[in-house]
């Protein structure tokens, strides 16, 4: 391993001697990301996010091969920690969109989201294991409650279908609507549908892993 480092080390100094566009300082970056990637000593993760952040880890060294400093880090662990913190950076992003998605659209009937009731942490993690099994027992479904729930009696138009359409990509309502081809009332109603029937149910879920406690569930207002 030392080797490898000393041979990195080399490798970034001397790249650094050629002009930032010349082919001689590509060639040199070049063999810099082989023997790294051959190593495998880069921080490896199964996220959906993670070659993204590599490439953007690898556009940074590329494009940033002068901010290294040798005596700080090895060229790996200086790469590692560049590329960790653009996927916290990628987790971030996600866990706010599935914050905001699992968040109920303003209707007569609030509802609040169930992960504004989850204890703060400064650690991420916790709460994007909360994100990773609630997105798993939706797919899942191993009651079958979630498919079993449908709008206006409509099979393929269940809570199951509705909560992966709206999450992560939030499919727009109107696109929905004109996927399963509803009339301006139902595309109306079914957000309304979502609110009142879908997101009740993974809320339930909450509960019963523990992630929210059932009395922080507010009781519907009763109409005056």
């Amino acid at each position: 391993m030392d080797d490898l480092n000393d041979l990195l080390r080399q490798l970034v100094a001397e790249a650094r001697t050629y002009p930032p566009e010349s082919v001689l300082r590509r060639q040199k970056l070049n063999k810099i990301i082989r023997l790294v990637t051959k190593s495998g000593k880069l921080w490896k993760e199964y996220t959906d996010y993670y070659n993204d952040a590599l490439q953007q880890m690898w556009e940074y060294c590329c494009q940033n091969l002068e901010e290294y400093d040798p005596e700080l880090a090895s060229v790996i662990t200086w790469l590692d920690n560049y590329l960790k913190k653009r996927l916290r950076n990628f987790r971030d992003r996600q866990y706010r969109e599935f914050n905001r998605q699992a968040s109920p659209l303003q209707t007569d009937e609030q509802i609040s989201d169930p992960l504004d009731r989850v204890p703060a942490s400064p650690d991420i993690n916790p709460i994007l294991e909360i994100w990773h099994k609630t997105l798993e027992w939706v797919q899942a479904d191993p009651d079958g409650e979630l498919q079993k729930t449908c709008f206006r009696n409509r099979s393929e138009i269940n809570c199951q279908v509705l909560f992966l359409k709206r999450f992560p990509t939030e499919t727009p309502w109107g696109e929905i609507a004109a996927e399963f081809s509803l009339t301006a009332a139902e595309a109306k109603d079914l957000p309304k549908f979502y609110n009142r029937r879908c997101l009740p149910l993974v809320r339930q879920f909450g509960i019963t892993q523990g992630y929210i406690e059932e009395t922080d569930i507010p009781k519907k207002r009763k109409q005056s």
